[in-house]
């Protein structure tokens, strides 16, 4: 038997979260006439939640100053870390390949990038400004591949880089590649800047630590066989100022400090994993640790007789007979008070007192105190406040998180696919009927309106199977009049057992800010659509229109009322009348963003300032930090941004806190 399975949830700290998708419950729709709804949850025993905000791995981060960037399979995203702001460079802005191998901010702060395709750099066009969107503009520098490391200098008025990987080190003068004598045909692992940008240390595989100066490489001793070494992964300076090199050997993870004419290298604790050491501008930083566990570290030399801290690294030397001079010097990496995402890391950086990570499965994170703290834009969640999930089967699942295309998944691989819309069109959800029928909602630039494609036929096989086996059709254009030029947007989408299609409806404003245009009803078997909007001054209303509030954010069906939240309160349609519970009537606040029925004479609803419920006489706030909430002994719940429930009766609740 097929299941269908879909839900609208609003998102949470820029992941999308999901569980395994045979374990889903069926939603109940929306209805004029069918019983109340279902809310799509796991049985939460049932098995490990999975959170994914990239399709692929970050696969390179660079920053310098309040600048980040960071690459993978979709191309380069860009941030001003002081704030909320991001932008993407990718096949639009010229960037050519198959994803971002390496990542490099030269002193102009222009973008370089490597792919499977070349060099090249990102500049902000002619009259552009650096951080206004579109108005980068690619330049190739040539067709070096193979690249997993980029160093361009920090001087803005020269254009020079170094570029190193499985071919050795290459450097440019902005016209050409040149291989750098010494380290070419050597497998360049890491590539770190000089504080004067004209120099640099390069760790290569087996060969062991360069400083290259222009184009010209010396080998650094390192204090033993460099073949011994198996890959360097990165150089900087402690805060006492000593220069250290990170790195993986035969016999596990060593420390190299290269301090004058003597190197001293030192053995990790068995089983630790060196990932990257960087330069916080700072000190030192040492990521370590098991897969999706790892630490960030301080490195710190011991006083004689001070006994190592509490979960830190303790490394003993690798040379035997250590003169006096150096007997004392007891090196111990020190755990930071900063958290990491607890995902695969998959790079490092760090610059002006900060440490970012990318993973392999959530996207970027600052590394902050108490949490990592995540940057906007993932790709699977970009600025989206929503989900929407349609199932054919348990393991081939579509979803949609605001556009602009939608994503074919079996929970974990994701595959960005089309569902019937138009090249120019930003899908804007997914959504099943009670026979498992999908239907796809689009919005088109040049068309006020929605357009509906329906799945006609599903490939076999879960998301790693090419999508080319599905068959989307064209199902229904519903013409709109909205309050301003262009598509709608949306904020809620369902459809009923009885196949009534409800659509929360959006518009954009002249100066693009985000307002209500009322909602949609749609009849999916005999195409009758009303619309259920403000009317202007003097224009009839049609005895089908429900005066229904502004800024809707959900409805449930309960025969023969509508329920709807908004951010004017809970509403109730009801045989011809529309009542409405605010502040005034015992919710704190009338911003609110979900509904879901609990036992069966308890209504809850998410608000901006906890949770409400309603007896049938009275709403009563439950939580959000009050007094009253406190001396009842309820837990303080903030920001509920949504509700739901699961088979079992329970009650889900996304928050603010989690």
């Amino acid at each position: 038997m097929r299941v269908p399975v879909t839900t609208t949830l609003r998102l949470a700290r820029g992941a999308l979260v999901a569980w395994p998708l045979g374990l889903f419950a069926c939603h109940a729709g929306l209805s004029r006439d069918v019983g109340a709804p279902v809310a799509v949850v796991a049985a939460p025993t049932a098995a490990p939640i999975v959170e994914r905000a990239e399709p692929g791995p970050i696969t390179s981060l660079a920053v310098r100053g309040s600048v980040l960037v960071a690459g993978g399979v979709r191309g380069v995203r860009r941030w001003d870390v002081g704030g909320s702001d991001y932008e993407t460079l990718g096949a639009d802005e010229g960037l050519p390949g198959h994803g971002v191998t390496a990542l490099g901010l030269d002193g102009a702060r222009d973008i370089w990038v490597a792919t499977d395709a070349g060099v090249g750099r990102f500049s902000p066009s002619a009259g552009g400004k650096e951080t206004a969107a579109g108005t980068w503009k690619y330049h190739a520098l040539g067709g070096l591949a193979g690249v997993t490391a980029l160093a361009p200098t920090t001087n803005g008025h020269d254009v020079a880089a170094w570029a190193g990987g499985a071919d050795g080190l290459f450097r440019s003068d902005g016209t050409s590649w040149t291989p750098v004598a010494g380290v070419s045909g050597v497998v360049v692992t890491s590539v770190d800047l000089d504080a004067d940008g004209h120099s640099a240390w390069v760790g290569t595989r087996a060969r062991g630590l360069f400083h290259v100066d222009g184009g010209q490489a010396r080998q650094v001793p390192v204090g033993e066989d460099a073949a011994a070494f198996e890959d360097i992964l990165g150089t900087a300076l402690t805060a006492e100022g000593t220069r250290v090199a990170a790195a993986r050997a035969r016999d596990g993870a060593r420390l190299v400090f290269l301090e004058e004419g003597d190197p001293q290298s030192f053995r990790a604790q068995p089983d630790v994993r060196f990932v990257r050491l960087v330069d916080s501008g700072k000190g030192a930083v040492l990521v370590a640790g098991p897969a999706g566990a790892e630490r960030a570290y301080a490195l710190r030399l011991l006083d004689v007789g001070e006994a190592p801290p509490p979960g830190g690294l303790r490394f003993v030397s690798v040379r035997s007979g250590m003169s006096s001079a150096h007997a004392h010097h007891r090196w111990v990496a020190v755990p930071l008070d900063l958290a990491l995402p607890a995902d695969e890391i998959t790079a490092v950086a760090g610059g002006e007192g900060a440490v970012f990570a990318a993973t392999a499965r959530l996207g970027v994170a600052r590394a902050a105190k108490g949490r990592a703290d995540y940057l906007m834009g993932a790709t699977l969640v970009g600025d989206a406040e929503r989900l929407t999930v349609a199932c054919a089967t348990p393991s081939r699942c579509f979803a949609v998180t605001g556009g602009p295309r939608a994503w074919l998944t079996d929970g974990d691989v994701y595959r960005e696919v089309a569902v019937g819309e138009a090249d120019d069109a930003t899908v804007l959800a997914v959504v099943a009927d009670q026979a498992g029928t999908i239907y796809a909602l689009s919005s088109e630039p040049k068309y006020t309106g929605l357009v509906i494609t329906r799945l006609a036929r599903a490939a076999k096989g879960g998301a790693a199977e090419t999508a080319s086996g599905d068959l989307w059709k064209s199902f229904h254009r519903v013409p709109l009049v909205m309050p301003f030029p262009g598509g709608p947007g949306l904020s809620f989408a369902a459809i009923s057992p009885a196949g009534v299609l409800w659509v929360g409806l959006r518009a954009q404003t002249d100066s693009g800010d985000d307002v209500s245009a009322g909602a949609l009803e749609l009849d999916l078997a005999s195409h009758r659509a009303v619309q259920h909007r403000a009317t202007k001054q003097g224009e009839p209303r049609t005895p089908e229109m429900l005066p229904l509030p502004s800024a809707l954010t959900d409805v449930m069906f309960e025969p023969p009322a509508l329920w709807f939240s908004s951010l004017s309160g809970v509403s109730r349609w009801n045989q011809g009348e529309l009542r409405t519970w605010g502040e005034n009537e015992g919710i704190r606040s009338e911003l609110v963003h979900g509904l879901a029925r609990g036992a069966a004479d308890t209504l809850w609803a998410a608000t901006s300032e906890g949770l409400a419920r309603y007896d049938g006489a009275a709403w009563r706030s439950f939580g959000g930090g009050g007094a009253a909430g406190e001396a009842a002994g309820e837990e303080s719940i903030v920001a509920c941004r949504a509700i739901a429930r699961d088979a079992g009766g329970d009650l889900w609740v996304a928050t603010s806190r989690g």
